[in-house]
């Protein structure tokens, strides 16, 4: 099957309304369209096309920068930002980490939390900006598995875990907010006891106390994907768990293929007795659970969506489409 367009192009506004279901109230700023990671399972590497490298949106912060100063002078200011659901921030990139800091920056002195979610690595040149706004920064690492077999078959060109736990503990000295997230979850593969005991505890002692978790959701290209790039047992394993599951389509999403709910029931539960014992506390994404999972977002939910003026005249309209590397929009 061939793959989509690589990319729609920079966004038609700089800001937009979030339709991530844990997320309702917040907006998004996408600076780049693409990934270079290379995970398997990423909703957006099926609509990249041949594309490798991202996209950055370099004429971004001198727009992001009118909006703001607009939006302040009307009372419309975004009260939760939820930054590059298109991207990866911290991919190993010069000129995307100072497009990244530039587009925070200008976010967090306006007065926005900021809501970050990478497999990446935060470098220390962001901690003077992070330090002086960390009330305001919520951050989520995304954690597949410890081993390094599994990170060469799944996410070949992601950081290592160690650098990833070393970002929740900087962010943390950093007093940023930050929680882990694990996933996907695959049964037999990433959701054993022994996997998932080492993980849980490598994750509390790099300082995090709260995770969310999510397992495996199948789009037709990814399973494609998939079937191109695994073993046959990993194949067999995975096609053995989402047996006589429909393709189904929910909202703006392509076709896509939940594992049965009683295995995610049962998965969850396993999870969090033994998150319970490492000290951590899991929530279960809705996000990829519709009907199943809470809210994983970290930023306060009973926040506004808006500051001033349109918080009491009502949501703007619908937002320019926007591809979401985290399986929000399709």
């Amino acid at each position: 099957m061939p793959e989509s367009p690589p990319s729609p192009g920079p966004p038609a506004s700089p800001i937009s309304r979030s339709r991530r279901p844990c997320a309702p109230n917040a907006h998004v700023v996408n600076v780049a369209y693409g990934c270079q990671f290379g995970c398997l399972w990423c909703p957006l590497r099926s609509r990249q096309g041949g594309q490798t490298a991202p996209e950055l949106y370099t004429e971004l912060p001198e727009q992001l920068e009118r909006e703001l100063r607009i939006r302040q002078r009307t009372g419309n200011l975004p009260r939760e930002v939820l930054l590059n659901l298109t991207t990866d921030s911290f991919q190993p990139l010069p000129a995307l980490l100072t497009l990244t800091h530039e587009v925070a920056r200008l976010l967090l002195e306006a007065g926005c939390h900021l809501v970050l979610r990478t497999r990446g690595v935060v470098p220390e040149g962001f901690g003077e900006l992070f330090r002086a706004h960390a009330p305001r920064i919520h951050a989520e690492v995304v954690l597949f598995s410890l081993e390094r077999e599994l990170l060469a078959l799944y996410e070949p060109g992601a950081p290592s875990p160690r650098d990833r736990l070393e970002t929740i503990r900087r962010l943390s000295a950093w007093g940023v907010q930050v929680q882990a997230r694990i996933e996907p979850l695959i049964p037999f593969v990433s959701d054993t006891v022994g996997h998932l005991e080492e993980l849980l505890r490598h994750i509390r002692s790099a300082g995090a106390e709260r995770a969310a978790a999510a397992y495996l959701v199948l789009e037709p290209r990814i399973l494609e994907r998939l079937e191109a790039n695994l073993p046959s047992a990993h194949q067999h394993l995975i096609k053995g768990s989402f047996r006589g599951q429909p393709w189904k389509r929910l909202g703006l999403h392509h076709d896509q293929r939940w594992l049965p709910e009683r295995t995610r029931r049962d998965g969850y539960q396993r999870l969090r007795a033994l998150a319970k014992r490492a000290g951590v506390e899991v929530r279960v994404c809705s996000c990829q659970n519709p009907g199943l999972g809470e809210t994983c977002h970290l930023a306060p939910p009973e926040a506004p969506a808006l500051v001033g003026a349109q918080a009491a005249n009502g949501p703007a309209g619908p937002p320019r489409h926007q591809l979401d590397l985290f399986g929000e929009e399709s």
